[in-house]
């Protein structure tokens, strides 16, 4: 009797177990196939250096973690990205090729020279209007001062302190 009714534990928990898989899964027998059976997208970049050098093994793991970066950035599960010699090969289940393709391309940041740097004028200060000709937003002359002239300087024919700017 004793055995029975280890018999009948063991069926229920059989059983439960069943019920559990495949009443709480997707609701399909088929399994998820992995990139192997189910097919996808595989990509070799070739690193290369501007001088023609190999590329240094830190340069490589930097360049991983930078297109590893770009695969999950896709939102693909089942992805990888591993270096091979020289390689990376970058494996992306589906059969969407051009966002695969897409990953190596190369970002350029080009940083331009300042020609002209026109200054902000600052919060809560009124916008001081520049001497003639000059573009606008640039800096203002102080008040009184004479354009054409360092501030404080003397008016030419004027004596000193009848009516220039420092007087």
């Amino acid at each position: 009797m004793h055995a029975a009714r280890y018999l009948a534990l063991f069926l229920a928990l059989l059983i439960g177990a069943y019920l559990l898989v495949f009443l709480t899964g997707d609701k399909k027998a088929e399994p998820k196939l992995g990139i192997d059976l189910q097919g996808g997208t595989r990509v070799t970049l070739t690193a290369r250096t501007p001088d023609g050098s190999p590329p240094s093994r830190d340069a490589l793991n930097q360049a991983q973690q930078i297109i590893s970066a770009r695969v999950d950035g896709l939102g693909v599960s089942g992805s990888e990205v591993i270096i091979d010699g020289q390689n990376l090969v970058i494996t992306v289940p589906g059969n969407d090729t051009s966002e695969a393709r897409n990953l190596g391309q190369t970002a350029r940041l080009y940083i331009r020279p300042v020609i002209h740097a026109i200054p902000a004028a600052g919060q809560g200060q009124p916008e001081q209007a520049g001497p003639a000709g000059a573009p606008p937003g640039a800096p203002g002359a102080p008040p009184g001062a004479v354009p054409g002239l360092p501030p404080g300087a003397a008016v030419p024919g004027l004596p000193p302190g009848a009516g220039g700017p420092a007087g």
